[in-house]
C-alpha cells in the first residue's frame, strides 16, 4: 500500500490511474494491513483514505490532488503532526 501511494506522490503514476486503481487496491490490501498492524490501518483510514474520499470528486489539478494525498501520506506514517 505504501509503495502504491508513494509511486503516485513521486509522479510515477498520474492521478487518472491512481483514482482508477485506488479503491481496488485498498479493497485488496487493507485487510492484510488491518490484520498485521491495526493501529497503522486505523491511521490510514483517518488520514489517506479520509482525504481521498473527500477530494476525489473535486475538480483539483493533478498537482493539488497529489499535494493533498502527500500530506495525508506523511500524517499516516507519522512524518508530520
Amino acid at each position: 500500500m505504501i509503495d502504491f501511494i508513494k509511486d503516485f506522490i513521486e509522479g510515477e503514476m498520474d492521478s487518472y490511474f491512481f483514482k482508477l486503481d485506488y479503491d481496488a487496491y485498498v479493497i485488496e490490501h487493507f485487510p492484510y494491513m488491518e490484520n498485521e498492524n491495526p493501529i497503522l490501518a486505523e491511521r490510514f483510514v483517518n488520514t489517506v483514505d479520509y482525504t481521498y474520499e473527500n477530494i476525489v470528486d473535486r475538480e483539483l489539478t493533478d498537482e493539488e490532488f497529489r499535494t493533498k494525498i502527500s500530506v495525508a501520506f506523511d500524517r499516516w506514517l507519522g512524518k508530520t503532526e
